[in-house]
């Protein structure tokens, strides 16, 4: 077991420090090691937090150089690997003793911008508070943003907040970890709230607060020595802000809601909610991109991504607009011929004739918000089913498919548009 030897400097005291989960069953050992540094003149205490001890010399008349206190501390905690530390920093030198894995639960709490709460919710783990002038116990809020802010638990890696406010680019990597966690809390709102139709209803990303920077505060819990931290920095070189006044949230209902909760919460983890969490993440991509194009064509990649279509052609569109029908032949066929004129006309021209969507007659609006509402119903389906696995999905797809009342109206939607572009028909077999 190694341990950070700090001496004493000026007025400072000195400091032994160790991981405390490797030291968590060593009290009577450090206990010992302590009699023995008293009985050679210190003043030493173990830390309440367990993380190593504090000392100074008992007898202010006493002088020792640091060498020779280190060789004390060596003579007393014969037990452990003790290393001169290479500077004056304790949470620089205890970072480098704690494992990489270890974790601190943290309360984390992300201002937000370009969104109306008007009281606070509560979704899961996550609480949204509304503006402070709103707030019926605003003494109860544990952060000083005026504005609405999102709060919620999580672990964070115990060494990254040891290593903060040293250098920009460490701290840029905290802020945008804590921001991508509460991305997860506004990818319901977006999913509530947002539309590809009205871009004014699109909340501003998480933590952005103007001028181009980003704020985050972490509340360490349980037995630590670390305080409560804020961080304000411009962690990322690009970003996007809505011109208008964004959605108001009232309430957090509808269908797919509380599985959405479920997931983020970790009550629910299988590979069908790792794939809608990946989905929303593509989707809020889309919602704050500048181009029209690329906020079209990953919303594709995203459908793709979410039902992983293992077939191409009339296959690949029947397989979507099955789970697009809940379970109507009527509107399986709606749906083919729409997803169908969607993936021809516009998705291949954008990506095999490189043409934009000035080139064509469709909306870009329009063709993005439908490519998400089909999104979003197939993380109803898989709520509401409910579906674990991509089997399944794809077994449930397959099962419709094989019905004659679907076959014979896939046969005649296939037909009909073949004929309109002069093609030969393909009918798939399933």
């Amino acid at each position: 077991m190694k341990a950070r030897f700090l001496p004493p400097k000026g007025n400072e005291q000195g400091n032994l420090l160790w991981s405390k989960s490797k030291f968590s069953d060593s009290n009577l050992k450090i206990e010992a090691s302590l009699e023995k540094l008293r009985k050679m003149g210190y003043w030493a205490s173990a830390f309440p937090e367990g993380d190593g001890v504090t000392f100074n010399f008992a007898d202010e008349t006493i002088t020792k150089n640091n060498n020779e206190i280190f060789d004390d501390f060596q003579s007393a905690f014969d037990w452990v690997d003790i290393e001169q530390a290479q500077s004056q920093d304790s949470n620089a030198e205890l970072a480098e003793l704690v494992d990489e894995e270890e974790t601190i639960e943290c309360i984390v709490i992300v201002p937000l911008d370009k969104i109306f709460i008007q009281q606070n919710l509560v979704l899961g783990k996550y609480t949204f508070y509304c503006k402070k002038q709103l707030d019926d116990e605003p003494s109860e809020r544990l952060a000083d943003f005026d504005s609405e802010y999102v709060q919620f638990k999580a672990s964070l890696n115990y060494r990254d907040l040891l290593k903060l406010n040293k250098n920009t680019k460490h701290d840029n990597y905290v802020i945008n970890k804590c921001l991508l966690l509460a991305e997860h809390a506004m990818d319901v709102v977006r999913f509530s709230y947002s539309s590809f139709l009205t871009r004014e209803y699109t909340p501003n990303p998480a933590g952005q607060i103007g001028d181009g920077f980003y704020a985050v505060n972490i509340i360490p819990l349980g037995k630590t020595h670390l305080k409560p931290l804020e961080l304000t920095r411009i962690s990322k070189p690009i970003s996007v802000s809505n011109n208008w006044l964004g959605p108001q949230v009232d309430s957090f209902s509808g269908q797919g809601i509380d599985y959405l909760s479920l997931i983020y919460s970790s009550d629910i983890d299988n590979e069908m909610a790792h794939a809608v969490i990946s989905a929303l993440r593509s989707c809020r991509q889309s919602f704050y991109s500048i181009g029209d194009e690329s906020q079209f064509l990953n919303l594709v990649f995203v459908l793709d991504g979410l039902t992983d279509p293992e077939w191409n052609g009339w296959k690949h569109r029947t397989y979507i607009a099955a789970l697009l029908s809940n379970g109507d032949p009527s509107l399986f066929g709606k749906k083919l011929e729409e997803y169908d004129g969607l993936y021809t006309d516009v998705r291949n021209k954008l990506v095999h004739e490189g043409k934009d969507f000035y080139e064509m007659t469709e909306e870009p609006s329009s063709a993005s918000e439908t490519i998400y509402f089909y999104i979003k119903s197939i993380v109803i389906l898989i709520a509401e089913k409910p579906l674990n696995t991509t089997q399944e999905m794809k077994n449930y797809a397959i099962s419709l498919l094989q019905t004659q009342s679907f076959k014979d109206e896939y046969i005649s939607v296939i037909n009909r548009v073949s004929l309109s572009r002069g093609k030969e028909p393909r009918i798939p077999h399933w």
